[in-house]
């Protein structure tokens, strides 16, 4: 199992931005995401999975805005790939994300490795 800890990331809504004739292109606040969070995961120190896992995603709510938390699950898995923590999001048997996380401003994800039972 592992557990790290991320920085809140942008909604799945405000990742990506149309560019004409360039198609879609990261958003300034994803990519500012991305560099914070991939520093603030490596200096955790995280070992890696390899092939099929399963994968908890529990954050807090920043305010009490209507959100919706599944919004947050593709800049976080992407982050892991980038990170080279995981292979490939492709791989997850189950992804759950919640709004029961302990640290405001964090997110907390786990991964276990998939075992058939």
């Amino acid at each position: 199992m592992l557990v790290v800890k991320v920085p809140y990331p942008p909604s799945g809504n405000r990742l990506y931005r149309n560019a004409g004739g360039l198609g879609r292109l990261k958003t300034k606040e994803y990519r500012a995401w991305i560099d914070a969070a991939g520093w603030e995961v490596k200096i955790q120190r995280p070992h890696k999975i390899m092939g099929k896992f399963r994968a908890t995603i529990s954050c807090v709510r920043p305010d009490n805005r209507r959100r919706d938390v599944a919004n947050l699950e593709k800049a976080i898995m992407d982050l892991l790939v980038r990170l080279q923590i995981i292979e490939d999001d492709s791989l997850a048997q189950s992804v759950t994300t919640d709004w029961d996380g302990s640290t405001p401003g964090w997110a907390e994800v786990t991964i276990t490795p998939f075992e058939r039972a």
